[in-house]
C-alpha cells in the first residue's frame, strides 16, 4: 500500500475549477458588456454566469431609480437565503445596501453570515446593518464614469468553503461589477453618439444656462451640464469682473473655496491666458513657444492638478469683439484619462463655449446694473401684470392710495413759521433826557458799560439859558438879602421901614430857594454838571440778578450823530445785558395766530413744564449758522395779546403778535445750547413753533386747505 498523497488533492481540484469557471465568466460577461442587449435581458444572462461560477446560490443587481432609491433589476432565488425567516432581517440587509451604496468612495464588501457591517463612515440609521442570513453576502458597486455608484452587484454563498476562499469571491464579484459598470458606460456612449441625443443634450443645455441671470448661477450650469455634454472630468468656468477673472464654478463641487491653492492657481492660468488672447492646449507635453508669464501659470497649476489633456479656451461674445479688451469669460477642460481621439471633446467644447459666451456675457451685463435689487421686482411684477401700460397705472393707483393714506393716518407735526431777532432777555435803549447837540460819543460798539457812566455827552442851549438865567436871578437874591441884612444892621431905623426889609428879605430867601430848587432839578433830571448847558446820557442800572455789565449792541453812530441835535425821542445807544439770559424776540404773522392759540387751548397739542405752564416746542436756526438748529420754548404766558403793525424794507405794515422765545435753558441738554461764539445781538433767527401732531396732509398743506377755504368756499 503506497503511503503517497495523491496528484490533485480535493481543494486543489476545486480551485482549479473555480478558477475555470472564473475565467469563462470574464469572458461572457465581457462579451455581454459590450453587446446591444437591453438591460433586463443582460442582467439575467450576467447574473447566471456569475452565480454559476462560483457555484453561488443566489444573487441580485441592485440599480438606482431616478429618485435615488435602489430597487432590484435582476436576482436568483433570493427568497431562499431567508431574509425573512429571522425578524429584523430584511430591514438590515436593507440597511447595509444603504450604507455601501452611500459609501464615498464607493468600495466592495463582505458580510459573515449571523455578522454585522464593519467600517462604515456613512451615518447609522435606524436598524443596524447586518447579515442574519445563514450564507456569506458580498457587495460590489457598479461605478459610473463620474465615480459615483450605480448600482450594486449582490451575490450569497454557503459557508462550506475555507475563508480565504470568500476573498477570491469578492474580488471576483467586483470584476464581475466592472464589466457591468462598463456596459452602462458603453450603452450611455452609444446613445450620446446618436445625433439626436446630442442635439437633445445641447438643447437642454442651452435654455437651462439661459435660465438664470444670475453669474454664479449660470456659471455652475455651464460648468456640470456642459462637462456631462463633453464628457471631460471637470469642467471650470470663470468670469472677468474687472481686470482679472475669478473662478466661478467648478464642475461637481458645490462651493469654490477661492483661498484654496488649487483655485488660485487656477485663477493666475486664467488671467495668463486671457493677456495671451488664445486658446492653449495641453496634451501631456508643453509648448516651449509660450509666452514666460503663460508657461509659468501652467506649471504652477500643474504642479496642483495633473491632466493628461487641459484646455483653457477664452470665450467672446458677439457683443464685446473689437473692445479692445480680453474676453469676459474663459473655460477649463481637464481630462485625467483622455481618448486617444481627442478631437470629439475639442468639438464639444467649442459647442459649449458657443451657448455659454452670450449666457455669461448676459448674467455680466445684468449683475452690474445698478439698483438691481429694485428694477428685477418690478420687472417681474411688470410680467404678471401684462405690460409696462398696466404697470404704470398699476404703481400710479397703489402710489396714490399710499399716499393718501399717509396722509389721513400718518400723524406729522404742524409747523408755523415765523422771524424773529435774537437779542439778551435784558436790552435798552438810551435817549436823550432832553434835545440837544452831540458833542461826545465815548463808547463804541462792543465795549463793555458799568451801571452810571458817561455815555454820550450833549449840549443844549435853551438848558443854559435856563440855568444862566436861574443862576442869575439867584445871586440878585442873594444881593438883596445881603443888602436887607446890613440895612438892619442899623437899629436905628423905624420900626415900619424894619418891617418892609423883613418882607423884603423874605420874598428873596423864598426866590433864591425857588431858584436853586430849579436848578437842582434841571441838573439832575438832564445830569448836568454845571451851567454850561452840558448834559449827559448815563447807563441805566442793571436788574437785580443779571450777571454782568451791560455791552453796546448798536452799530457806530458818531459820524450820524456827532454835532447833530438829536430829539428825545431818538435812541442814541443799545445796551444789553450779554451775560444773562438770551431770547428770540419772535414775529408771528397773523395767518398763523390761529394754530399757535388752538395748540395752547387743546390738550394733547401742547406741553407743560414742571411749574404746570403751556409751552410749545420751537426749532431756532440762526443765520449766523445756518447748518444746526437749536431748542426753543414758546409760552403761552409771553404771548402779547394784541396785534401791531410790523414794519418792513418797503414800509408796509402787517399785523403780528409779538413773542419771546426762551432757548439756552437747562432742559435742553448741553447740546441745545447756543454757544457764545453765535450770541450776536440783532441776528435774524428763522423760527419753527411745533403745534402738535396733526394728519400728515393737513399739516403739509393746510396753506392750500386755508387759501381754498377763502377764496373759494367762503366766497359762495
Amino acid at each position: 500500500m503506497s503511503t503517497n498523497p495523491p496528484a490533485n488533492p480535493p481543494e486543489a481540484a476545486s480551485k482549479n475549477k473555480y478558477a475555470r469557471n472564473i475565467d469563462d465568466a470574464f469572458e461572457e460577461a465581457s462579451k455581454l458588456a459590450g453587446s446591444n442587449l437591453a438591460p433586463t435581458e443582460f442582467y439575467e444572462k450576467f447574473l447566471t454566469a456569475t452565480l454559476n461560477a462560483i457555484d453561488a446560490p443566489a444573487g441580485v443587481v441592485w440599480l438606482r431609480t431616478p429618485q435615488g432609491f435602489l430597487q432590484i433589476a435582476c436576482q436568483v432565488n433570493l427568497d431562499k437565503v431567508g431574509l425573512d425567516s429571522k425578524r429584523g432581517g430584511r430591514p438590515c440587509h436593507n440597511e447595509i445596501l444603504r450604507q455601501v451604496f452611500q459609501s464615498q468612495p464607493a468600495r466592495p464588501v463582505m458580510v459573515e453570515p449571523q455578522g454585522r457591517l464593519q467600517g462604515m463612515s456613512a451615518e447609522p440609521g435606524a436598524v443596524p446593518p447586518a447579515n442574519l442570513t445563514d450564507y456569506y453576502a458580498l457587495f460590489a458597486p457598479i461605478i459610473q464614469p463620474d465615480k459615483t455608484a450605480l448600482g450594486l452587484l449582490e451575490v450569497f454563498h454557503e459557508p462550506s468553503l475555507d475563508a480565504r476562499a470568500y476573498q477570491t469571491f469578492l474580488q471576483y464579484t467586483v470584476q464581475m461589477a466592472g464589466y457591468a459598470s462598463q456596459y452602462h458606460a458603453f450603452s450611455n456612449a452609444r446613445q450620446s453618439s446618436g445625433l439626436e441625443r446630442v442635439f437633445t443634450q445641447v438643447e437642454s443645455f442651452a435654455k437651462q444656462i439661459h435660465g438664470s441671470l444670475n453669474p454664479t448661477e449660470v456659471a455652475y450650469h455651464v460648468a456640470n451640464e456642459g462637462r456631462r455634454i463633453i464628457e471631460c472630468d471637470r469642467l471650470c468656468v470663470g468670469v472677468r469682473h474687472g481686470k482679472r477673472p475669478t473662478v466661478e464654478a467648478v464642475s461637481g463641487a458645490d462651493v469654490v473655496e477661492k483661498a484654496s491653492t488649487h483655485v488660485r492657481r487656477m485663477r493666475e492660468l486664467f488671467d495668463a491666458v486671457l493677456q495671451y488672447g488664445d486658446k492653449l492646449v495641453y496634451k501631456g507635453a508643453k509648448d516651449e513657444g509660450l509666452p514666460p508669464h503663460l508657461s509659468a501659470a501652467l506649471d504652477n497649476y500643474l504642479n496642483e492638478s495633473q491632466p493628461k489633456l487641459l484646455i483653457v479656451q477664452p470665450i467672446r461674445d458677439e457683443r464685446e469683439k473689437d473692445n479692445g479688451k480680453p474676453a469676459r469669460s474663459i473655460l477649463l477642460l481637464e481630462s485625467f484619462n483622455p481618448p486617444e481621439a481627442s478631437e470629439p471633446m475639442v468639438a464639444k467644447l467649442d459647442i459649449v463655449a458657443k451657448h455659454a459666451a452670450s449666457a455669461l456675457y448676459n448674467a455680466w451685463d445684468v449683475q452690474r446694473i445698478p439698483f438691481r435689487f429694485v428694477w428685477s421686482p418690478i420687472s417681474k411684477l411688470q410680467e404678471v401684470l401684462g405690460g409696462k401700460a398696466r404697470l404704470y397705472v398699476g404703481l400710479g393707483l397703489a402710489a396714490a392710495t399710499l399716499i393718501s393714506v399717509a396722509m389721513v393716518l400718518v400723524p406729522y407735526p404742524l409747523k408755523m413759521q415765523a422771524k424773529g431777532e435774537f437779542l439778551p432777555k435784558h436790552t435798552m435803549y438810551v435817549f436823550p433826557t432832553t434835545e440837544g447837540v452831540v458833542r461826545r460819543i465815548l463808547y463804541k460798539p462792543g465795549d463793555r458799560v458799568k451801571e452810571g457812566s458817561t455815555l454820550v455827552e450833549l449840549f443844549n442851549s435853551e438848558l443854559q439859558q435856563k440855568l444862566t438865567g436861574a443862576e442869575s436871578e439867584i445871586l440878585g437874591a442873594t444881593n438883596t438879602i445881603s443888602g436887607v441884612e446890613r440895612a438892619l444892621a442899623d437899629k436905628s431905623r423905624a420900626s415900619e421901614e424894619m418891617s418892609q426889609y423883613l418882607i423884603t428879605k423874605g420874598k428873596a430867601e423864598a426866590t433864591a430857594s425857588t431858584k436853586r430848587g430849579y436848578v437842582d432839578n434841571l441838573r439832575k433830571t438832564n445830569n448836568a454838571s454845571d451851567t454850561t448847558g452840558a448834559f449827559r446820557a448815563l447807563a441805566p442800572r442793571v436788574e437785580v440778578g443779571v450777571p454782568g455789565d451791560w455791552q453796546v449792541l448798536s452799530d457806530d453812530k458818531r459820524d450820524e450823530l456827532l454835532n447833530r441835535t438829536v430829539k428825545m425821542s431818538e435812541p442814541l445807544m443799545r445796551l444789553g445785558a450779554v451775560d444773562g439770559p438770551w431770547r428770540v424776540e419772535l414775529k408771528i404773522p397773523q395767518r398763523n395766530i390761529g394754530h399757535i392759540a388752538r395748540a395752547f387751548a387743546t390738550d394733547g397739542l401742547h406741553k407743560k413744564d414742571a411749574a404746570n405752564k403751556k409751552y410749545l416746542d420751537v426749532d431756532v436756526l440762526l443765520t449766523n449758522r445756518p447748518d444746526a438748529k437749536f431748542p426753543g420754548r414758546l409760552y403761552d404766558e409771553d404771548m402779547s395779546k394784541q396785534a401791531v403793525p410790523n414794519r418792513d424794507d418797503h414800509n408796509e405794515s402787517e399785523p403780528i403778535i409779538q413773542a419771546p422765545v426762551r432757548v439756552n435753558l437747562d432742559e435742553f441738554g448741553p447740546d441745545g445750547q447756543i454757544p457764545a461764539e453765535l450770541r450776536v445781538a440783532g441776528v435774524e433767527a428763522h423760527i419753527r413753533v411745533r403745534c402738535g401732531n396733526h394728519a400728515m396732509g393737513y399739516s403739509l398743506f393746510h396753506g392750500v386747505w386755508e387759501w381754498f377755504y377763502e377764496k373759494v368756499v367762503f366766497f359762495f
